[in-house]
């Protein structure tokens, strides 16, 4: 009789894990238009520009939330010498669903980018870094689909968790030598570590999924709520060497353990976003929406390019939009 109750608690608990990927499932598409790639202008890529990292979109007037070393990264990459000083070298790559029609990739102007700074020391002990690797992008555009960040980290190690981003960058979006993806690639693992222990106030989780360059600022999901529940930002490298004839090389190997920012710092900076002067004396009432974007026609329409499919035409994606 044991036995027969020790078999059904583990039906019930596989049941439990089945469900809550099942429900993930039906929540995913509503959350992925919320997930931007970070580009830059300058590209080697006709089809899409070069992806540099992963943003999300955590409140509806335009503040989207990346790392802070892909904002460092901003500040260094080249400039087009028609470029004003008030413009950035970047474009925010939003991918929208035309029902029926096809996917669009709308470049979103950047009009600020920002980090975080600390102005006194962190009381108390503290493990992890002085200032959390987030960094925040603003877009002038309303209405945007936001996610909703956890007020905290309710889950433990052990459970699920999923990530959505842009790994490799535009090359895995390019993987076959042409544009064949136009979607964020989500991923599952598994809560590997809090650290430094569990406890109500985590510096940082320790998550088994790859990191590779581009998925920086990739979103963590709780797969029961599809709140976010951290922020990707660096991945453990191995280091390794490899002898020959013409001396030592030595390299990185990516391993399969990656840092996230806990839901609680993330949220706690949220709760700061309107002290930002510039936040605060932006009008939102100016922005445009998606969908006037679209209306004015201020849209750059990438069409695929593929060795067995006929290009589509923005006129063939966009006329039930003209006609408006």
């Amino acid at each position: 009789m044991r036995t027969n109750l020790r078999l059904l608690k583990i039906q019930l608990q596989s049941f439990l894990i089945i469900s809550d990927m099942e429900k993930f499932s039906k929540i995913y598409p509503t959350l992925k238009p919320s997930i931007v790639a970070i580009a830059s202008r300058l590209s080697k890529n006709p089809e899409l520009p070069d992806i540099i990292g992963t943003g999300f979109i955590a409140r509806p007037d335009g503040i989207i939330f990346t790392n802070n070393h892909v904002i460092q990264a901003i500040k260094k990459l080249p400039r087009l010498k028609s470029m004003g000083p008030e413009d950035w070298p970047i474009v925010v790559l939003y991918f929208h669903w035309v029902p029926d029609k096809g996917m669009m990739i709308i470049d979103l102007e950047v009009k600020g980018v920002g980090g975080l700074k600390r102005e006194k020391p962190v009381e108390g002990y503290n493990y992890g870094p002085d200032i959390p690797d987030l960094g925040f992008i603003h877009v002038h555009i309303k209405d945007l689909p936001a996610l909703k960040i956890a007020e905290k980290l309710e889950l433990q190690e052990g459970d699920e968790v999923m990530l959505a981003g842009f790994p490799m960058g535009t090359d895995t979006l390019r993987a076959p030598g042409w544009l064949h993806q136009l979607t964020p690639t989500l991923q599952s693992g598994i809560i590997s570590a809090i650290l430094p222990f569990p406890c109500d106030n985590p510096h940082a989780m320790l998550v088994n999924i790859m990191t590779q360059g581009g998925s920086s600022g990739s979103p963590v999901f709780n797969p029961s709520t599809g709140e976010v529940i951290g922020i990707e930002y660096a991945g453990i490298v191995e280091p390794k060497t490899l002898s020959g004839k013409s001396g030592i090389f030595i390299f990185e190997d990516n391993t399969s353990l990656t840092f996230a920012i806990p839901a609680k710092i993330v949220r706690e900076i949220y709760q700061k976003i309107d002290e930002v002067e510039e936040f605060k004396n932006a009008d939102v009432s100016k922005f445009d929406t998606i969908e006037s974007l679209i209306a004015k026609k201020e849209v750059k329409i990438r069409l695929p390019k593929t060795p067995t499919m006929r290009p589509v035409s923005p006129d063939e994606i966009l006329k039930d939009y003209y006609k408006k």
